[in-house]
């Protein structure tokens, strides 16, 4: 019979590797085919941003799957580990930027500003030590130290998104916002369990799938678009 480590060993870079080529190709087509808009631009940069996010924390822990193991890497893990939190956050403002391309409303100064303190905040927390993105377990507590910022982050997007799509009734809108309550939700596992292998894992594949669905939403609409566009 196979033992575990070589079924992971064998599965778990396929599918990761599948997972960053699918991200980056449909970033790809939004940014090379959305026809001078510029919404879809931004979101084609989002997708892009995910895949960088992801691809940051995935290619060290893909090489520590098929070298050593991650115990013998937690130097290189640490250091995605951070990666993937920084620009995970990163994600969240090029979102916002679609929000407002999406609507194409007067800027609001105040709550633009909110968003980078918030996200400046997040940065800051992320980048102290006391996390210990290099041990095999991170600090939950500075894990619900950055929850807090992004969070807030996630509470205003998710009203402005709701509230615009009800005032324009964008359907996709209202979807994008309860796909972005779920990724906030996900977004630091730490948060709400232990360092269980197997809790962390289920909630890493909500946070994924979360993430995929609004890109997806984005991403659906250009093809919509570009095939209505050949007739």
């Amino acid at each position: 019979m196979w033992r575990s480590d070589k079924v992971q060993k064998i599965f778990e870079p396929i599918i990761l590797i599948l997972y960053l080529t699918w991200i980056l190709l449909m970033g790809r087509y939004m940014v090379s085919y959305s026809v001078g808009n510029k919404y879809y631009k931004i979101f084609g940069s989002l997708a892009l941003t995910l895949g960088l996010a992801d691809g940051i924390y995935i290619i060290p822990r893909m090489y520590s799957v098929l070298t050593t193991g991650i115990e013998d890497n937690l130097r290189i893990i640490g250091w995605g580990r951070l990666g993937n939190a920084i620009i995970i956050t990163i994600f969240f403002l090029v979102l916002y930027d679609a929000y407002n391309e999406r609507y194409t409303k007067k800027t609001n100064k105040a709550l633009n500003r909110t968003f980078f303190v918030l996200a400046f905040i997040r940065v800051i927390i992320i980048i102290l030590p006391g996390n210990k993105w290099f041990d095999l377990n991170p600090s939950p507590t500075y894990a619900l130290l950055r929850f807090v910022p992004i969070a807030l982050m996630g509470v205003f997007l998710i009203l402005i998104m709701y509230i615009h799509s009800k005032k324009y009734k964008d359907f996709n809108y209202k979807i994008m916002s309860i796909a972005t309550f779920f990724a906030i939700l996900f977004i630091e596992p730490l948060v709400f369990i232990s360092n269980s292998a197997i809790g962390l894992t289920l909630f890493t594949i909500c946070r994924t799938i979360s993430l995929i669905f609004i890109i997806l939403i984005g991403y659906k609409e250009l093809r919509d678009i570009n095939v209505l566009s050949r007739y």
